[in-house]
């Protein structure tokens, strides 16, 4: 079942496009998993760069998790 609902994203940006979209419980938790998830792949990968966003989206359910099918807005 899809649902659309505003949410905190990290978003991973290569080159000005949006290749990765993760919804998160709100913006502490993503500034939290962003920290930990720059710290993993280093600050500046080739033109990757993380984002905390506040986004409408349209969500879906995945093996007992949210996933961000698109954004909408």
């Amino acid at each position: 079942m899809e649902t659309i609902k505003v949410v905190f994203a990290i978003l991973m940006i290569q080159n000005g496009s949006t290749i990765e979209m993760v919804p998160t419980e709100g913006l502490t938790d993503c500034l939290k998993q962003k920290r930990v998830i720059s710290r993993n792949i280093g600050e500046d990968q080739e033109g990757i760069y993380m984002q905390c966003k506040e986004v409408t989206a349209s969500l879906y359910e995945d093996m007992g998790r949210l996933k961000i099918k698109k954004i909408i807005d």
